[in-house]
């Protein structure tokens, strides 16, 4: 490519960035987009001047330079660009993940398992919902998931133990990152029935396990108020920048939940993997132990996906003809 064609390439590409950051952010953006680059530019060119000076070669001229070191930049701007545009359409619009609502069963009984997390779409909620409501016009009852605040001191050490503040507004400031709902637990009680039982355990059990099971490994830290880093942070874009980084986030989001390697992988070196194991593995114990002992023969629960494949582990366990009869899947992000 001869060196005018890759100079109107640059400066097409440059401009083409501009408009777009314009459009996005008006103009002071584009100064610091303008700023930024000049700084690169210069910062290259003495490393360039440096290395040449060391090994006694030829310096090349900056403003040659220049041409040569922005067209390399437009182009990795643009293959930035068009990577995450095309990646987040991917995961988005054409592999959005899906949430599984399996049915099992070990021929006396029948549970639905839908799998769930605490900010999805309305349309998902809706869905979960009006299939509640028939299981329970099949005479179903309604198990569900929702760890129970306890005293003050065991609620502190959780936080602490989670590493994050934990309040009552989080999955709602959560929620928002994504343009999604927060999940409202009462949305699904007293459908066609009141045989609603929250199957979990409360904070003061989860913490006297975590302590008991990490006693020379616990770990405590002072807990990020993300509520708060959240809103601070929506507080500082307007609504074109927002859009982006919510579908940047939904993007990112339908990966993680489509790639149990990515799961396993952010559970292992971004979490306390002491507490995580509480938190999954107990839990599963206590959904399992509840179906096994429950006297009602039809069951629809609410649950995290992971604790799925261990519950049923757990049934087959107490009684070998578990087994999973039929599966649906929702799509959680999709609108």
């Amino acid at each position: 490519m001869k060196d005018k064609t890759k100079i109107i390439l640059t400066y097409s590409i440059i401009i083409i960035v501009w408009v777009i950051i314009y459009y996005i952010s008006w103009l002071w953006s584009i100064l610091n987009f303008f700023l930024s680059l000049s700084i690169y530019t210069l910062i290259f060119y003495f490393f360039h001047y440096l290395w040449v000076k060391l090994n006694k070669s030829l310096i090349i001229p900056f403003p040659e330079f220049m041409n040569y070191f922005l067209w390399r930049a437009s182009l990795f701007i643009l293959f930035i660009i068009l990577a995450w545009w095309w990646l987040s359409y991917l995961s988005n619009e054409t592999f959005p993940a899906t949430m599984p609502e399996y049915t099992i069963s070990n021929w006396t009984k029948v549970v639905k398992f839908q799998a769930m997390s605490h900010i999805w779409t309305k349309n998902f909620y809706n869905q979960v919902k009006e299939n509640i409501k028939q299981f329970k016009k099949e005479w179903a009852v309604y198990f569900y998931e929702w760890v129970r605040p306890w005293t003050k001191e065991n609620s502190e050490k959780f936080n602490q133990a989670i590493w994050i503040k934990f309040d009552k507004d989080l999955y709602k400031n959560f929620s928002k990152l994504y343009w999604v709902e927060n999940q409202q637990n009462e949305n699904f009680l007293w459908l066609i029935n009141n045989k609603d039982f929250n199957v979990d355990l409360n904070i003061d059990d989860i913490i006297n396990l975590y302590e008991k099971k990490n006693l020379k490994s616990t770990k405590w830290k002072i807990p990020i108020d993300a509520s708060k880093e959240i809103i601070k942070t929506l507080s500082q874009l307007n609504d074109k920048e927002l859009k982006i980084l919510v579908y940047i986030n939904k993007a990112i989001l339908n990966f993680i939940i489509s790639n149990e390697t990515t799961q396993n992988f952010l559970t292992e070196k971004f979490s306390n993997k002491g507490l995580f194991d509480v938190i999954l593995w107990e839990r599963n114990k206590v959904i399992a132990n509840a179906i096994i002992d429950s006297k009602y023969k039809k069951i629809y629960t609410t649950y995290w996906l992971l604790h799925f494949k261990w519950v049923l582990k757990l049934l087959k366990e107490n009684d070998s003809k578990w087994k999973i009869v039929d599966t649906k899947y929702l799509y959680p992000i999709k609108d």
